[in-house]
Order: structure tokens, then C-alpha cells, then sequence
């Protein structure tokens, strides 16, 4: 299993979502952020290994606008000890304090 981490814009969020549930991810976490000419949010989610370079194509076709690199990509391990699914409530931001 791959946890990924994705930073995308806002305004694209809801078609990103709604294309990685196409193609199967069950379960996403979305965090957003807003600053001074800047709109971003944090998507998390969980897969099988297969599944990676799917996610990626989708977060890279919906989640940007074509201009400069406006997405960021990270993709961990997650162990088999760890829950499948996001603790819903917990801290994930020094801005949720």
C-alpha cells in the first residue's frame, strides 16, 4: 500500500476527487488552505501499489492548470500496522491550532 500526498489547486479540487473515485480510491482527505493570491489543498489518500502511477496520471491531468508546475506529488509506503483509513479530527496543520 502507497499513502499519497498531493498539493493542487482549490478550484480544481472537485473534479480531482470526483476522477480518483472513477477510478477507485475509496477514501480522501482534503485539507485546504487559503492565503494572499493563493488558494491550495492538501489531498491524502491511500492505494495498492498498482494503483500509484493511475493516481498520479489523474492528480497530474485534473489537479493542474497547464502553466507553471502548480502541484506537488508525494508518494510513502504505508504499513500494513498503520490504520487504512484517515483519523478524522486530529491536527494536521500548525494552522489548526
Amino acid at each position: 500500500m502507497k499513502k499519497i500526498t498531493a498539493y493542487v489547486n482549490t478550484v480544481r479540487v472537485h473534479w480531482l476527487v470526483e476522477e480518483l473515485q472513477a477510478i477507485g480510491v475509496a477514501e480522501i482527505m482534503v485539507t485546504e488552505f487559503f492565503v494572499p493570491r493563493s488558494q491550495i489543498s492538501r489531498l491524502e489518500l491511500v492505494c495498492a501499489d498498482d494503483a500509484v502511477e493511475d493516481v498520479r496520471r489523474v492528480i497530474h491531468k485534473i489537479g493542474t492548470n497547464g502553466g507553471r508546475p502548480d502541484h506537488y506529488l508525494e508518494v510513502k509506503d504505508f504499513g500494513s500496522n498503520e490504520p487504512s483509513h484517515f483519523l478524522l479530527g486530529r491536527s494536521v496543520s500548525r494552522l489548526e491550532g
